[in-house]
Protein backbone atom coordinates (compact mmCIF):
# COMPACT_ATOMS: atom_id res chain seq x y z
CA UNK A 1 0.00 0.00 0.00
CA UNK A 2 1.20 3.51 -0.83
CA UNK A 3 0.91 6.54 1.44
CA UNK A 4 1.56 10.20 0.71
CA UNK A 5 3.95 11.98 3.03
CA UNK A 6 3.28 15.29 4.73
CA UNK A 7 4.83 18.73 4.81
CA UNK A 8 7.14 18.18 7.80
CA UNK A 9 8.61 14.95 6.47
CA UNK A 10 9.12 16.53 3.04
CA UNK A 11 11.03 19.45 4.56
CA UNK A 12 13.17 17.09 6.68
CA UNK A 13 14.02 15.06 3.57
CA UNK A 14 14.98 18.30 1.79
CA UNK A 15 17.25 19.23 4.68
CA UNK A 16 18.94 15.81 4.51
CA UNK A 17 19.55 16.24 0.78
CA UNK A 18 20.78 19.83 1.22
CA UNK A 19 23.33 18.68 3.80
CA UNK A 20 24.54 15.96 1.45
CA UNK A 21 24.66 18.39 -1.47
CA UNK A 22 26.57 20.90 0.62
CA UNK A 23 29.27 18.33 1.36
CA UNK A 24 29.43 17.24 -2.29
CA UNK A 25 29.66 20.86 -3.47
CA UNK A 26 32.24 21.63 -0.81
CA UNK A 27 34.65 18.98 -2.12
CA UNK A 28 33.87 19.45 -5.81
CA UNK A 29 34.48 23.21 -5.50
CA UNK A 30 38.14 22.76 -4.55
CA UNK A 31 39.39 23.08 -8.17
CA UNK A 32 37.62 26.43 -8.56
CA UNK A 33 38.84 27.71 -5.21
CA UNK A 34 42.40 26.58 -5.90
CA UNK A 35 42.66 28.08 -9.39
CA UNK A 36 40.50 31.18 -8.85
CA UNK A 37 42.79 33.95 -7.58
CA UNK A 38 40.47 36.89 -8.14
CA UNK A 39 37.85 38.26 -5.71
CA UNK A 40 34.40 36.74 -5.40
CA UNK A 41 33.91 33.21 -6.73
CA UNK A 42 30.11 33.51 -6.44
CA UNK A 43 30.01 35.98 -9.34
CA UNK A 44 31.81 33.57 -11.67
CA UNK A 45 29.28 32.37 -14.28
CA UNK A 46 31.23 29.17 -14.97
CA UNK A 47 31.22 28.31 -11.28
CA UNK A 48 27.46 28.96 -11.02
CA UNK A 49 26.82 26.67 -14.00
CA UNK A 50 29.14 24.06 -12.49
CA UNK A 51 27.21 24.13 -9.20
CA UNK A 52 23.87 23.97 -11.01
CA UNK A 53 25.07 20.99 -13.05
CA UNK A 54 26.16 19.14 -9.89
CA UNK A 55 22.79 19.77 -8.24
CA UNK A 56 20.94 18.76 -11.40
CA UNK A 57 23.05 15.61 -11.78
CA UNK A 58 22.58 14.64 -8.11
CA UNK A 59 18.79 14.77 -8.23
CA UNK A 60 18.39 13.43 -11.77
CA UNK A 61 20.70 10.48 -11.23
CA UNK A 62 19.07 9.36 -8.00
CA UNK A 63 15.47 9.98 -9.12
CA UNK A 64 15.84 8.14 -12.43
CA UNK A 65 18.15 5.29 -11.40
CA UNK A 66 17.00 4.63 -7.83
CA UNK A 67 13.62 6.44 -7.52
CA UNK A 68 14.96 8.16 -4.40
CA UNK A 69 17.73 10.45 -3.25
CA UNK A 70 19.86 9.61 -0.25
CA UNK A 71 17.66 11.81 1.94
CA UNK A 72 14.56 10.00 0.67
CA UNK A 73 16.21 6.65 1.30
CA UNK A 74 16.66 7.56 4.98
CA UNK A 75 12.90 7.96 5.33
CA UNK A 76 12.02 5.06 2.98
CA UNK A 77 10.09 7.15 0.49
CA UNK A 78 10.11 7.01 -3.30
CA UNK A 79 9.30 9.27 -6.20
CA UNK A 80 6.93 8.01 -8.86
CA UNK A 81 5.21 9.22 -11.96
CA UNK A 82 1.66 10.31 -11.06
CA UNK A 83 0.30 8.21 -13.94
CA UNK A 84 1.68 5.06 -12.36
CA UNK A 85 4.43 4.57 -14.94
CA UNK A 86 7.09 3.97 -12.30
CA UNK A 87 10.31 5.91 -12.76
CA UNK A 88 10.25 9.54 -13.87
CA UNK A 89 11.71 11.09 -17.02
CA UNK A 90 14.45 13.68 -17.41
CA UNK A 91 11.81 16.25 -18.35
CA UNK A 92 10.00 15.60 -15.08
CA UNK A 93 13.30 15.93 -13.19
CA UNK A 94 14.00 19.29 -14.82
CA UNK A 95 10.51 20.57 -13.98
CA UNK A 96 10.81 19.36 -10.37
CA UNK A 97 14.19 21.03 -9.88
CA UNK A 98 13.23 24.35 -11.48
CA UNK A 99 9.91 24.74 -9.69
CA UNK A 100 11.33 23.65 -6.34
CA UNK A 101 13.85 26.49 -6.68
CA UNK A 102 11.05 29.05 -6.77
CA UNK A 103 9.45 27.70 -3.59
CA UNK A 104 7.39 24.76 -4.73
CA UNK A 105 7.13 23.34 -1.22
CA UNK A 106 5.04 26.29 0.02
CA UNK A 107 1.94 24.77 -1.59
CA UNK A 108 2.30 21.76 0.74
CA UNK A 109 1.10 23.93 3.63
CA UNK A 110 -2.31 24.33 1.98
CA UNK A 111 -2.56 21.31 -0.29
CA UNK A 112 -1.42 17.68 -0.24
CA UNK A 113 0.94 18.12 -3.22
CA UNK A 114 3.77 20.54 -3.87
CA UNK A 115 3.87 22.87 -6.87
CA UNK A 116 6.69 20.94 -8.53
CA UNK A 117 4.79 17.66 -8.01
CA UNK A 118 1.72 19.11 -9.71
CA UNK A 119 3.62 20.57 -12.65
CA UNK A 120 5.90 17.58 -13.22
CA UNK A 121 3.08 15.05 -12.61
CA UNK A 122 5.02 13.16 -9.93
CA UNK A 123 4.50 12.35 -6.28
CA UNK A 124 6.52 11.16 -3.32
CA UNK A 125 5.13 8.15 -1.52
CA UNK A 126 5.96 5.83 1.33
CA UNK A 127 5.49 2.16 0.58
CA UNK A 128 4.56 -0.28 3.27
CA UNK A 129 7.00 -3.18 3.51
Amino acid sequence: MKHRIGFIKTIIICLYDWMLLFSILFFLSFPFVYFHHEGDLGNNVFYQLYVFFIIFFYYTWFWIKHKQTLGMKSWRVYIEDANGLGSISIRQCILRILFSLIGGHILLIFYDKSLHDLISKTHIIKKDS
